[in-house]
């Protein structure tokens, strides 16, 4: 298993309806240090396209989802190439998602949305930055422990017979039908991480 390269990946989500979406990801069954790993911070959670993808779910089962609707929009925009449809997704992630009158406009501070609003004069792939990273940071602190205490995820981790003591105090062995495995590290920079394509 790999890690991502920063806190970036899509995992196929239409997120408006007017960008056009990834390819859906072919998504393999979970392993025990993934959803392990998933409780030890919200760097990892994102570190994993499966982990971004029951992440979406759990948001969206909140009517909260615009927030990593958002941050998939500009990692779609980071990879555009051609400088014409490059500008016009921008537009459009504008639109979907700062401008006051959308039904999905994520919450920024007046400082991040008036950098945004002045890089819109001439988008690029990167126009967004300050405000994908602003919108990061509010799913660490907000959106991620409430995923991490929902029902969703505690029958996640009981599949593997993890208990949320585990997830305090790391244990020593796994359970006895589960194969040894690398434990993924949950203390690195998610910026130094490649992603993990499952």
């Amino acid at each position: 298993m790999g890690y991502m390269g920063c806190w970036c990946s899509s995992i196929g989500r239409k997120y408006s309806g007017t960008v056009s979406p990834q390819r859906s990801v072919n998504v393999e069954p979970l392993n025990y240090d993934m959803v392990y790993a998933w409780g030890q911070s919200f760097d990892n959670l994102m570190a994993f396209k499966i982990g971004q993808k029951y992440f979406a779910e759990f948001l969206k089962s909140e009517y909260s989802d615009e927030n990593i609707l958002f941050w998939q929009a500009c990692e779609e925009l980071k990879r555009e190439k051609n400088s014409e449809k490059m500008e016009e997704k921008a537009r459009i992630i504008y639109e979907d998602f700062i401008s006051i009158l959308s039904p999905k406009e994520v919450s920024l501070d007046s400082k991040v949305r008036e950098i945004v609003n002045t890089n819109m004069g001439r988008p690029t792939q990167s126009c967004f930055d300050e405000a994908q990273l602003q919108i990061y940071q509010l799913m660490a602190r907000d959106s991620y422990p409430r995923f991490l205490t929902s029902q969703y995820y505690k029958e996640t981790l009981a599949s593997f017979g993890i208990t949320e003591h585990n997830l305090l105090n790391e244990p020593n062995e796994r359970p006895e039908e589960e194969p040894t495995a690398r434990r993924t590290k949950s203390n690195e920079s998610v910026c130094s991480k490649e992603i993990v394509d499952v």
